[in-house]
């Protein structure tokens, strides 16, 4: 039975709703090192870089590995690494949104999406490739590398500097019948603004209708749902440590038409098999772990036994509990002012927070980012600076305009007193008190 049942308003939607303390209390007591780690006490906001972790995830993981039984084995052993390795593929395409297709499973998610683009470029027909300067890496970079090898044009569109998403215009100018891939980050995990993927999509099917459309989705997964069939694309990587999960594991996923193209493959195996040798059951255990989680959060707020819709409804919770953090950051209470009132602060695309995750990029007038880093580390809040020296960001911040920039980067299990502590903070280091 559902716990908490409530009402949405159209600014619920738009500012956030907090989850119930009862229920923030029960979160934070499944995260390891949640609040006190092996640094002591502090605030974690660097989960654009990678998220903490799941006590279950850590369980399940270390016990996993101590089996040594081989997967695929008729015996006691082995069934457990079995089941959970099945488990996982299903709990991945239950990430994406898929119901039909094929797992890819690698070390990373670059290298994911390093295998599906010279898959597609390498297969498909056509002179470009067209990608974006909001991209991270993995995506931007592969298709360059392909690009380069196999004599494909790379077409890369400028980012809006004034929503700090993709200029769909300039991106679509881009696209024609000799367009071989599509390649596009979701959501820009330097700047967090979310990009309008299904207008994207629609308009760019009717340039070529039968494009392919390669969408990097590890930004957005932990902070939004993701319905990949709905969506009408063929390739899309995610990596479980951004949501609560385990490192090592980067996990993609293909349409049933991508699946089919001509890829590395044991030649005596099904064609749409993309698993060169076996799938790592600590890792796919560990997905199945968050998605238990997610899907028990959903279960607090809707009446259902499908996993889908707990799924769903537990991201979408933990959505609008991001985006209240957000609006309580850019706003304050009424015992510290939000970080648009800060005098000294500069705030870089936070007009809409529907279109954006849970990232605030700002700036300090009389400080560079990475005295601001250092200063707010000191004083037990973790958090990331970009700049233009990293190559991780320089080509986004550069196409923005933003020569470098302080990021905060929340997750849901983080509480409206840690804001409050980060304002507070703030506020000094604008002053020049810390």
């Amino acid at each position: 039975m559902a716990k908490y049942s409530r009402t949405l308003t159209e600014q619920d939607i738009r500012n956030g709703v907090l989850f119930p303390d009862e229920l923030m209390v029960q979160i934070r007591d499944q995260i390891a090192m949640c609040g006190e780690d092996q640094c002591g006490e502090r605030i974690y906001f660097e989960n654009a870089g990678g998220a903490p972790t799941l006590k279950k995830v850590c369980e399940v993981a270390a016990w996993a590995s101590e089996i040594p039984d081989f997967p695929n084995r008729p015996t006691p052993g082995a069934q457990p690494l079995q089941k959970m390795v099945t488990e996982g593929i299903a709990d991945a395409k239950l990430t994406f949104g898929a119901k039909s297709g094929a797992i890819l499973c690698d070390l990373t998610v670059s290298k994911s999406i390093f295998t599906m683009t010279g898959v597609i470029m390498n297969a498909v027909p056509g002179t470009n490739v067209v990608t974006s300067n909001l991209e991270h890496p993995a995506t931007y970079d592969a298709c360059r590398f392909f690009g380069g090898i196999m004599n494909k044009e790379v077409r890369v569109a400028e980012i809006n500097k004034k929503t700090g998403a993709i200029d769909i215009d300039d991106l679509l100018s881009k696209i024609d019948l000799n367009t071989c891939l599509l390649s596009l980050i979701h959501a820009s995990n330097v700047i967090g603004t979310v990009n309008d993927i299904e207008t994207i999509v629609r308009e760019a099917r009717k340039i070529k209708p039968d494009l392919y459309i390669l969408l990097d989705c590890t930004q957005h997964i932990p902070h939004g749902t993701i319905d990949v069939e709905a969506l009408k694309i063929d390739a899309a990587g995610f990596a479980p440590y951004k949501i609560l999960g385990k490192r090592g594991l980067g996990i993609g996923w293909l349409s049933e038409r991508a699946s089919l193209l001509p890829h590395p493959h044991f030649l005596d195996g099904a064609v749409n098999d993309w698993d060169l040798g076996n799938y790592e059951p600590a890792g796919m255990a560990a997905l199945t772990m968050v998605n238990d989680y997610i899907c028990w959060i959903g279960s607090q707020f809707v009446d259902s036994d499908d996993r889908r819709t707990l799924f769903v409804a537990g991201m979408e919770a933990i959505e609008l509990h991001e985006r209240a953090l957000m609006y309580r950051m850019l706003n304050g209470t009424s015992d510290a002012p939000g970080v648009k009132d800060i005098p000294g602060v500069k705030l870089y695309f936070m007009d809409d927070l529907t279109r954006r995750d849970a990232i605030l990029p700002m700036t300090f007038a009389d400080l560079d980012a990475v005295s601001a880093m250092k200063k707010y580390i000191e004083n037990g809040i973790y958090l990331y600076n970009r700049a233009l020296s990293n190559k991780m960001s320089r080509r986004v911040l550069d196409s923005a305009g933003i020569p470098s920039i302080v990021r905060v980067a929340p997750l849901h299990f983080n509480t409206k007193e840690e804001i409050d502590r980060f304002l507070h903070i703030t506020m000094q280091i604008a002053k020049g008190e810390l």
